[in-house]
């Protein structure tokens, strides 16, 4: 930081005229063809099973939060929930784009954006390394209660670990991803490259 700087008030006060450049509004035209060539009919697929995962977290967490049970399990979560309803396709659309090292800061709603980050990573990382991130994590403790649902292979088990480890860090479980203490609005998975969030609205700030 300077120790000193001068400002001239014949400069900063002189007028001028900022000039705005054109932003396109709802310029995207939809091409299915084009998209399907892009992503691939398992990549649409995983977009899709992504955006509907999300979809269901979030209703999860809402029946519990207002009628305290959600599929007949009762629960009384006093913590907050701050939802992502209607916002699937952003969280999920910006994650297909981001390599695992990429890193995501997300908001005060960032239920979404964790599950997101971590799916789309699971799926690219090397799956030697995927497993080794699952079984080394808090010494595998959260990997044991994903073991006990049924899956079929490495990435439906990793994806029991994300859901697991984001559900018991919303409800402040010892195995959450941050051990409880993140809670529903300050919850992250770093090796995924979901990075810690920042609970005041409009607080994140954007890398460029």
């Amino acid at each position: 930081m300077p120790r000193n700087l001068i400002v001239d008030p014949s400069n900063v006060r002189s007028r001028s005229v900022i000039t705005a450049p054109e932003v396109p509004v709802n310029a995207y035209e939809a091409n299915f063809e084009a998209e399907l060539a892009a992503y691939g009919k398992d990549g649409l697929v995983d977009i899709l099973h992504d955006m509907i995962a999300v979809r269901q977290f979030e209703t999860m967490l809402n029946s519990i939060k207002t009628t305290g049970a959600w599929n007949g399990v009762e629960y009384n979560h006093r913590g907050p929930a701050h939802l992502s309803i209607g916002q699937e396709s952003a969280v999920v659309g910006q994650a297909s784009q981001l390599d695992p090292s990429d890193f995501l800061f997300g908001s005060h709603r960032s239920h979404g954006e964790i599950l997101a980050k971590c799916y789309s990573a699971a799926r690219k990382l090397d799956p030697a390394e995927l497993e080794n991130i699952m079984k080394t994590f808090l010494d595998g403790e959260t990997l044991g209660f994903a073991e006990q649902v049924g899956h079929d292979s490495l990435l439906d088990l990793a994806e029991n670990f994300i859901l697991y480890g984001t559900v018991a860090e919303t409800f402040a479980r010892k195995a959450g991803f941050n051990r409880g203490l993140g809670g529903s609005m300050h919850a992250f998975f770093a090796p995924f490259g979901s990075m810690p969030n920042n609970a005041i609205v409009g607080g994140s700030a954007d890398i460029a």
